[in-house]
């Protein structure tokens, strides 16, 4: 029972946190996303996208939720389609194509290309759609959040794929998020807060046993919330 009660826990965190940092990303206010209702579809279409991604994340596949998930997705995502085939939706079509691949097939089988698809596929498509609903315009600021998520997304899921022999490469992906979030105009004490975070998180996989799975898995996801709360608020 309580093996199952824990199981649940990380299913629930591995799905939530993303979401939350896709919101946060979107650079709208989260009030809007329950009384817009165009941006409540689009949350439970980033809710279902992100439960897809979470069998990524996760070692033990649950096919059910996984394809529970696939269908919610592919229903909303159709219906926005047929209502408004912009650029934007197709881009979310491509995500959401990758994001099957990842799981289904053994057509993408090297470690960095995996981790790279996902960090791109990791919540782009839905901030860029969460952006252009409720604005009805994206500017340069908003690609560059995305950038910034991209490679946060990229940083924090080093322990989806890789093992504990890479850290030079962790390392490079963290200079360039903190010269993304100077461009950004963050102040200094956001910068050094981030620098803070991305630096223990860099200790953290130097220092863990790469055995230790759920450990990295679990502390990845909650300082990519943490970075995104600093960046973001």
């Amino acid at each position: 029972m309580t093996a199952n009660r824990s199981a649940q826990i990380q299913l629930v965190i591995k799905i939530v946190i993303p979401l939350v940092v896709w919101m946060l990303f979107s650079n709208i206010g989260l009030a809007s996303f329950f009384t817009n209702h165009d941006l409540l579809y689009l949350l439970f279409l980033a809710l279902g996208f992100s439960g897809i991604l979470s069998q990524i994340r996760s070692k033990d596949k649950q096919p059910i939720l996984f394809f529970a998930c696939d269908a919610v997705v592919a229903v909303l995502g159709a219906k926005l389609l047929m209502t408004n085939g912009s650029f934007v939706n197709w881009l979310l079509v491509l995500d959401f194509c990758l994001a099957n691949l990842l799981i289904l097939t053994k057509l993408i089988n090297e470690p960095h290309c995996q981790w790279i698809i996902y960090g791109i596929i990791s919540g782009s498509g839905i901030v860029f759609l969460f952006n252009v609903t409720y604005h009805h315009y994206f500017s340069l600021m908003a690609l560059m959040s995305i950038t910034v998520l991209i490679f946060a997304n990229i940083f924090f899921s080093f322990p989806v794929f890789m093992k504990n022999s890479s850290h030079l490469s962790l390392f490079v992906i963290m200079l360039l998020i903190l010269g993304l979030c100077v461009t950004l105009s963050l102040s200094i004490l956001k910068v050094l807060m981030i620098a803070a975070i991305l630096g223990f998180y860099l200790f953290f996989e130097w220092r863990v046993n790469d055995r230790n799975y759920d450990k990295r898995n679990n502390t990845s996801l909650v300082c990519l919330l943490l970075f995104s709360l600093v960046t973001c608020l």
